[in-house]
């Protein structure tokens, strides 16, 4: 079961937001406001500089439901183009004990998930791995993978998926 709205996410969690902060500086991408999740990537606008907390996420007012079944929440800090990138989404997902949030796929976008708490198993490029707090996974275009909560509570997960601005002939970045 999801916590009610009254309960902190991040109290559950050890270090979460500085594993993030981290990740996020060390490809060089500053935060910004998030866009419509279903904005093509070319006309995402480029992401403005910004901090976005948990109480600005309001993640209890976004659930998350695939075939017809709650999975569980889902919301995005950050959609929409960087300097290096035609598209930027970094979100946060609490996932049902059970449940899957979709079924394992794959996408154009490179993929970083970091779990912040709860038990589960993630499946990438065919290998199956028991996951728990500060356990993380980095998938690259195309790769089959998922993710699946194995325990009795939420499991959550942060992600980053980023799509790879394409270089103009004079080697410059072109988004």
């Amino acid at each position: 079961m999801v916590p009610p709205p009254s309960t902190p996410l991040l109290s559950t969690m050890k270090r979460p937001l500085p594993i993030l902060a981290a990740l996020l500086l060390a490809a060089g991408i500053t935060p910004a406001p998030a866009q419509p999740a279903s904005a093509p990537a070319a006309e995402r606008s480029r992401l403005e500089s910004k901090t976005v907390t948990q109480a600005d996420l309001r993640l209890e007012e976004h659930p998350f439901v695939f075939d017809g079944a709650a999975r569980g929440l889902m919301a995005q800090y950050f959609n929409g183009r960087t300097a290096g990138t035609r598209s930027f989404v970094v979100g946060n997902f609490q996932l049902l004990p059970g449940a899957e949030p979709h079924p394992i796929h794959q996408h154009p976008d490179h993929e970083i998930l970091i779990v912040g708490s709860g038990d589960g198993e993630i499946i990438c490029d065919g290998k199956t791995t028991v996951v728990t707090t500060g356990s993380a996974m980095y998938t690259a275009p195309g790769v089959p993978h998922g993710i699946r909560n194995t325990g009795k509570t939420p499991l959550t997960f942060y992600f980053i998926k980023w799509v790879e601005a394409a270089p103009e002939g004079d080697g410059k970045l072109k988004n």
